[in-house]
């Protein structure tokens, strides 16, 4: 049995929402110096800003839909075993450096908070499992402080402080949070 093939309509919501991704990309890659409103997007892609709010009513949407968009381009996630979370920081590290300006409009937007919140729940429970070995012998508020500790370390919050109030280099950054959740590791272990 096949499956159905898109309408035209389906294919032209799927390549308008496209657009307004692609554009809004390119506006915050112009950092502080663009817009970023539905608005100017709207502008940009030539197309009405009742198109934009119909495809992502409100900012938020916009910014979750970006960051996902994100995610799934740069293969960011989280750790499902210890063996997983010193590589994976470093690539996520990296993937941030490659993405900074998205990173940044993620963190430093009121619209932001939402998104990092979701990241959060996925992280939580991710840590959870990949730590459980280490830690499922211990008492459940040191175990929640430990997995906090791990998850505000491997996050872009993070990364942010090293290279803004650290002053390091994206690649001096990557080294650090491995450092860093290494240390926690063993720390962890003993």
């Amino acid at each position: 049995m096949s499956s159905a093939m898109p309408t035209l309509r389906d294919r032209q919501t799927a390549s308008t929402r496209e657009q307004i991704l692609q554009v809004a990309m390119q506006q915050l890659g112009q950092g502080p110096r663009g817009t970023f409103s539905h608005e100017s997007i709207a502008n940009a892609a030539g197309m009405g800003a009742r198109t934009v709010y119909r495809h992502f009513p409100d900012r938020a949407s916009l910014l979750e839909a970006l960051w996902a968009r994100l995610r799934e381009a740069t293969q960011v996630s989280f750790p499902t075993a210890e063996s997983d979370i010193l590589p994976m920081a470093r690539t996520v590290f990296r993937e941030f450096d490659a993405n900074e300006l998205l990173v940044r409009a993620v963190l430093n937007s009121p619209a932001g908070i939402e998104v990092r919140e979701r990241g959060g729940v996925e992280g939580r429970a991710a840590f959870e499992q990949s730590l459980a070995p280490l830690i499922d012998d211990l008492p459940e508020p040191r175990r929640a402080q430990i997995v906090a500790v791990f998850l505000a370390i491997y996050s872009a919050q993070f990364w942010d402080l090293l290279r803004e109030r650290g002053r390091l280099s994206g690649p001096d950054a990557q080294e650090a949070v491995v450092w860093a959740l290494d240390t926690l590791l063993r720390a962890t272990k003993s």
